[in-house]
């Protein structure tokens, strides 16, 4: 019995802590961002953060992780698609995400997320078959590795378009986009 209370409690303090970084996140930078500022804000003191993070930023790395593992089950659903139609899949699915968990998901989409983190999201799905390129087209390694470097910037600044302008179009449009302008489509 014991045990399960305590599990609530950490549940529940990871919840608060996420959440507050969540808004510090939507009007500053994380290396903006002090504990003192995280702990007050979600009414927690410094040493039950210090119990679970060793700084804001590991706690960024965990929610990064989460949403990395949320990526691993949609292409495990897509995984018997064709490249494009699995790409198309997770992108669309990628783009709900984003547009449903407006809490955390839009803030490191935005422009004050991390872009590390928004490539990585990129080069997941790239790994899927995103940046396939034409057979026809022969392309040396340094020509690859510049035209997958503007795919994934250019995927994630579109993303943040679509953020900032509160996701006018409808996400199946803008994955039929990101798809185009990488060329697959």
């Amino acid at each position: 019995m014991e045990k399960s209370k305590e599990n609530r409690k950490v549940r529940y303090t990871k919840k608060v802590l996420t959440e507050s970084l969540m808004e510090l996140l939507q009007s500053q930078s994380i290396s903006a961002i002090s504990i003192k500022e995280l702990c007050a804000r979600a009414d927690i003191n410094r040493s039950t953060f210090y119990a679970h993070y060793q700084d804001q930023y590991a706690l960024l790395k965990e929610i990064e992780a989460d949403a990395l593992a949320l990526l691993e089950e949609m292409k495990n659903r897509h995984r018997f698609q064709s490249g494009k139609e699995a790409v198309l899949g997770i992108t669309e699915e990628a783009l709900d995400l984003i547009s449903t968990n407006v809490n955390w998901l839009q803030v490191l989409f935005n422009e004050q997320g991390e872009i590390k983190f928004q490539q990585k999201v990129f080069s997941f799905i790239q790994q899927e078959g995103m940046l396939q390129f034409k057979k026809d087209e022969i392309l040396d390694d340094t020509a690859k590795e510049y035209y997958i470097t503007f795919a994934l910037n250019g995927s994630v600044a579109v993303i943040q378009q679509w953020v900032k302008n509160g996701m006018n179009i409808p996400k199946e449009q803008l994955a039929r986009m990101i798809l185009k302008l990488n060329r697959l489509e």
